[in-house]
């Protein structure tokens, strides 16, 4: 591990006189709402089985109460596959047993048009209808599988499903009546509530753009506006019972497709027709349940019914203090400290992206984003102007970035781009550096400053895919002759089969600096998670947590236990890709699920 060994730096404190200061480890946003605390216990939870394993399992063991925050909620989604019990109905049941059990989500009914992220839930959470508000889309049939992919996978979340909803299809015709059925039950201990962007939030999220950006990109100036989502996902289980309390920092969301495993089979049947997806959440301990429950809270009351109030948070639940945590924490694994960090536009929050620059600028020997977007060139910036300065000051040293990311769609795709760009890897979206002109539109200067900051910056752009075999049966065909009988002579080709790929989606939200620090949560590498949504991360140096991360990761990506040498990593991710190349060019197998990026689309936008 002595690669990864960051210098220590000695500062010098005078003596002889008084100043008041403020000191904080590097790692930690001073404009953070919540203080970094110590005594947490982080558990990584890699793809869904893993996920919604523990989340069943801490669901099933609650006493007191369950608080879920989440972009998208399905209740008749199973969280254990294939036959576990529906995550509605383990929630019904508790609330049947007395436990407080809140659900709050974000809704808008624009983008229910185009994405439905709460399946069933009615006009205000009420419950089916057959005028469409049953299914969120205007359908009350139980699912069918007409909104497919070219590939036959479940396209869901795509415009072309119509009225169909993408996150039942491909699993048990009672799915949808479950759902609009679970949203039409009144139970006092179980509360429904969503959550939306008012009209002043709009107005303040506009005036900050309009301060930092102007109206120079104008899709993205609407799109941010009208658009902006409340995207954090977080659970918290027994929070006043201090001795058995969990909480969950999540990518995932409570929808189906959603779910997969470390293996991304190119097809697999506890996936229902749903393509491989990469993704990831943690399971935390500590003192920082306590800032969970404080957002929680807070938006649970902001969201709260015109009139009445069902379940209000108790004067009790508000008096529990942080340390009650540290030592059931303590009996869990190893503690550190540890912040939470969110997006919070109302409330002039963005201790996310303060964490991001903070460790990007802490960092002296590798980066690895694995995201479901990489689109800030902010951040490549930052990247460049650190590398810029430390070579300034003497440091030689060779440095690593290595992004594992999806191709864009065309929402994001220009914003890609200019990121690419920045870490000189247009050549990786050929079409679009052609359309602005390739590398003559970019002055010298510029193109010398991007030189020289690069220089001995190593860098690789990946996503993932998976690799299987689709077979062809024996199809019979006339020869065109007759036989000895006089019949039409009949023949049989032989079976056949071929390598079929498809992408592996990437929806992680991950950053490791140096095998010490690593932000995880809901929050993407991209303006809007980091200036406009609503998004919840936790941030944490701790080597032994971060190398977990990284070297589980890593095995899944590659195919093999990886090296702690980034250099020698590098070297092993180049071969394994070009491999993978030489493999999809003729055909065949995929040795593992690393490739090198590449989009030859024509056209995007900047609506992020």
């Amino acid at each position: 591990m002595s690669d990864f060994k960051i210098p220590v730096e000695k500062t010098v404190i005078a003596l002889d006189s008084k100043r008041d200061v403020n000191l904080t480890m590097p790692w930690f946003s001073q404009k953070s709402k919540y203080p970094p605390r110590a005594g947490n216990v982080v558990h990584p939870l890699i793809n869904g089985q893993r996920t919604f394993a523990a989340v069943h399992e801490a669901l099933a063991a609650a006493k007191k109460s369950i608080d879920i925050i989440s972009w998208g909620f399905d209740p008749s989604m199973r969280l254990v596959r294939p036959n576990g019990q529906r995550v509605g109905d383990l929630l019904r049941q508790k609330a049947a047993a007395g436990i407080e059990v809140r659900v709050l989500v974000w809704k808008s009914a624009i983008a229910n048009l185009v994405e439905n992220n709460i399946i069933g839930d009615g006009l205000f959470g009420s419950g089916g209808g057959s005028a469409g508000g049953g299914s969120g889309m205007g359908s009350t049939k139980p699912g069918d599988a007409k909104a497919t992919d070219a590939d036959g996978f479940n396209d869901y979340g795509a415009k072309k499903s119509g009225t169909t909803s993408g996150a039942v299809q491909f699993d048990d015709p009672q799915a949808k009546a479950f759902n609009r059925e679970w949203f039409s039950i009144n139970n006092p201990k179980l509360s429904f509530r969503t959550r939306e962007f008012s009209t002043a939030d709009q107005q303040a999220i506009a005036k900050r753009n309009y301060d930092k950006r102007g109206l120079g990109a104008f899709t993205q100036h609407v799109a941010f506006v009208h658009g902006a989502s409340h995207h954090q996902k977080a659970i918290l289980v027994d929070y006043e019972l201090t001795d058995a309390a969990v909480g969950f920092v999540m990518g995932h969301n409570l929808l189906r497709n959603y779910w997969d495993n470390d293996t991304h089979e190119y097809f697999s049947e506890l996936r229902l027709g749903f393509a491989p997806w990469q993704d990831l959440s943690s399971r935390v301990y500590g003192p920082v349940l306590f800032d969970l429950n404080e957002n929680f809270c807070s938006a649970w009351t902001k969201a709260q019914p015109w009139i009445g109030s069902d379940q209000p948070i108790s004067a009790a639940r508000l008096q529990v203090k942080p340390s009650a945590f540290e030592a059931s924490a303590a009996k869990r694994g190893s503690a550190g400290m540890a912040q939470i960090c969110r997006t919070q536009p109302q409330e002039n929050d963005q201790s996310i992206l303060d964490a991001y620059k903070l460790a990007l600028s802490a960092a002296r020997n590798y980066v690895y984003f694995e995201n479901q977007y990489f689109r800030s060139t902010e951040l490549a910036m930052l990247m460049r102007e650190v590398r810029r300065k430390l070579k300034s000051a003497g440091w030689k040293r060779d440095f690593y970035i290595f992004v594992v990311t999806n191709v864009p769609d065309g929402s994001g795709r220009l914003n890609t781009y200019d990121t690419m760009a920045a870490l000189g890897k247009s050549n990786r979206m050929p079409a679009i550096e052609k359309s602005k002109g390739g590398g003559d539109a970019e002055s010298a200067d510029s193109k010398a400053l991007r030189r020289r900051d690069l220089e001995g910056v190593n860098i690789h752009v990946c996503t993932l895919c998976s690799s299987g075999t689709r077979y062809t049966e024996a199809q019979a065909y006339d020869t065109g002759f007759t036989d000895d009988m006089g019949f039409p002579e009949v023949r049989f080709s032989e079976p056949s089969a071929r390598t079929v790929y498809k992408d592996i989606y990437v929806h992680s939200k991950l950053l490791l600096v140096d095998d010490v620090f690593f932000t995880l949560g809901s929050a993407n590498a991209n303006v809007r998670s980091m200036e406009v949504d609503s998004e919840l991360n936790i941030a944490m140096p701790s080597p032994g947590v971060t190398q977990e991360w990284r070297r589980h990761l890593w095995k899944i990506h590659t195919g093999r236990a990886p090296s702690d040498d980034p250099k020698e990593e590098f070297k092993f991710w180049a071969n394994l890709m070009g491999d993978n190349g030489d493999a999809k060019a003729t055909g065949s197998s995929l040795k593992a699920p690393l490739i090198e990026f590449y989009d030859d689309a024509k056209s995007g936008s900047r609506a992020d």
